[in-house]
């Protein structure tokens, strides 16, 4: 009898297996698709919570500067689906040229948009309004391309494109929630990891006596800059202006005073915070070559030009960070980094430029909350 009944048992072993095997080479992809669709459906309700309630704290913020919640609500509705389309690429002669065009003309039409909707703000207040209202068009740009996604592969059943979602999803909230826990900086107007540039200069210039009224506006749009003395070296310490939140162009900015001064100059120093690698730690300061600064080209590109043009060295020192320390307020960790970031400084200036010469020191960054 119990040699029946284990014969038995393996045969409805036998029988379930490959019943088990039958079922999912028919619909193992089907069920894989299904869990899959599951996980970023997931992710796709948090997305939208963020940029729902990024979307509720811009109208907030808008609303105390001259109109009602409803009026707000339309045209920041209306405003989520402005877009940039890139210029031609199939000639590219002349594209940086069109480019920076192109941009110059979205920031018009962001400030433009800004200054209709909130009259009763100030210059500065616009700056941190008109950042307020990227990181919200970012947030709500990420959730309808997931959305995107996520009912194309559920419509078609398209396991590729379920797949690619599937696997970018963690990446793409990481990102959203970096900029989902920025926005509150961006509209208190305090001072964010990107900052560090700027800020590295005004404690370089205020070392050397430099003070606000000794500030010279606007070498390029939003951009000036600090003149003073070090060990027989003129440094023009260069940012952006502030303490509203603007990049303004200081790759313009270095171009002009190259112009201005010629061969005076023999050195380019460039201030900027980078991307970390995960592994690495936070304020990890790193010097190289090459202009840091992360704009889509032009900028870069007339820094390297009147670099070129003169035949001068390009010094790039940087702070390492992450996303979410980028566009949310100042870690204590990229503070503390500054006093550090200024020794470098001067010892690039020691050993690789001489007395009488002088050099152009520029810090890149967002000068949201950080004043001259």
């Amino acid at each position: 009898m119990q040699i029946g009944f284990i014969t038995d048992f393996n045969w409805i072993f036998q029988f379930v297996f490959l019943a088990f095997i039958i079922l999912m080479s028919l619909y193992g992809a089907k069920f894989q698709i299904w869990q899959m669709l599951k996980q970023v459906e997931v992710g796709l309700a948090e997305m939208k919570r963020m940029f729902v309630e990024s979307r509720q704290t811009a109208i907030e913020t808008f609303k105390e500067y001259g109109h009602s919640e409803e009026e707000v609500a339309k045209e920041l509705d209306q405003f989520m689906d402005y877009f940039t389309i890139m210029p031609v690429d199939l000639d590219p002669a002349g594209i940086l040229k069109r480019l920076d065009h192109l941009l110059d003309v979205r920031r018009d039409r962001f400030q433009e948009f800004v200054e209709e909707l909130a009259p009763e703000s100030n210059e500065s207040m616009n700056q941190n309004l008109e950042n307020t209202l990227e990181v919200t068009q970012v947030l709500g740009l990420i959730y309808r391309i997931v959305r995107h996604f996520y009912i194309l592969g559920k419509k078609t059943g398209s396991q590729i494109a379920v797949m690619q979602i599937h696997m970018l999803m963690p990446e793409l909230l990481r990102l959203a929630k970096a900029y989902f826990d920025a926005i509150g900086a961006f509209s208190q107007g305090k001072p964010i990891g990107d900052g560090i540039g700027p800020l590295v200069i005004t404690k370089f210039a205020r070392e050397f006596g430099a003070t606000p009224e000794s500030y010279t506006h606007e070498i390029s749009k939003e951009v000036g800059y600090y003149t003073v003395e070090t060990e027989g070296r003129t440094v023009y310490a260069l940012r952006a202006t502030g303490p509203g939140g603007t990049v303004g162009k200081p790759g313009f900015g270095v171009k002009k005073l190259m112009e201005k001064h010629g061969k005076k100059i023999s050195r380019i120093i460039t201030i900027d915070a980078a991307l970390k690698f995960e592994g690495e730690e936070i304020g990890r300061v790193a010097e190289g070559i090459g202009a840091a600064i992360g704009d889509p080209g032009p900028e870069k590109y007339a820094i390297e030009q009147a670099a070129t043009e003169y035949g001068i060295g390009i010094e790039a020192i940087v702070i390492k960070e992450d996303e979410a320390v980028a566009v949310g307020v100042m870690d204590k960790k990229i503070l503390d980094t500054v006093p550090e970031v200024i020794e470098r400084i001067k010892s690039v200036i020691l050993k690789r430029t001489n007395p009488g010469e002088s050099i152009i020191l520029a810090g890149i960054g967002n000068t949201i909350g950080i004043g001259l």
